[in-house]
């Protein structure tokens, strides 16, 4: 687990839009994330169901602070990623309030500042959403 990497000082999302609370792994090539959803999270509805819709985010924010965490590492100028495509992106669960959720990454392409990413968003070892993301970064 990465310890000393503050997500909430580097991450461009804050609360409540932060979606990435830890860095579990990480990689040029992929890397793991988690986020625990607390109940007040503006994604949760009122029978406790966590958005579908807010696994995409996740996917990307986990791509993002893994990005930013090498880049503090090499001492390289952080950039700001606008996601742009969401491909073949399938659901399969629901995740609730008081859960943990993780994100596993797989960089498949980069091409200039474009990156293709496979994503899984689990809840134990159960795959409650998957795809394909593009990312890209404007250089500052």
């Amino acid at each position: 687990m990465i310890k000393s990497f503050n997500l909430k000082k580097h991450m461009f999302h804050k609360a409540p839009m932060l979606l990435v609370d830890k860095i579990l792994e990480e990689s040029e090539s992929r890397g793991q994330t988690k986020f625990f959803i607390k109940p007040d999270n503006i994604f949760v509805d009122e029978n406790n169901f966590f958005s579908r819709a807010a696994f995409i985010e996740i996917a990307a924010q986990s791509f993002a602070a893994i990005d930013l965490y090498q880049k503090n590492k090499k001492n390289k100028e952080s950039a700001k990623g606008f996601l742009v495509s969401v491909r073949d992106f399938s659901f399969y669960n629901d995740a609730k309030a008081n859960e943990e959720i993780f994100c596993n990454l797989e960089r498949i392409d980069s091409i200039e500042q474009m990156h293709i990413i496979k994503v899984e968003v689990l809840k134990d070892r159960t795959v409650l959403a998957g795809g394909e993301l593009r990312i890209f970064e404007i250089l500052e």
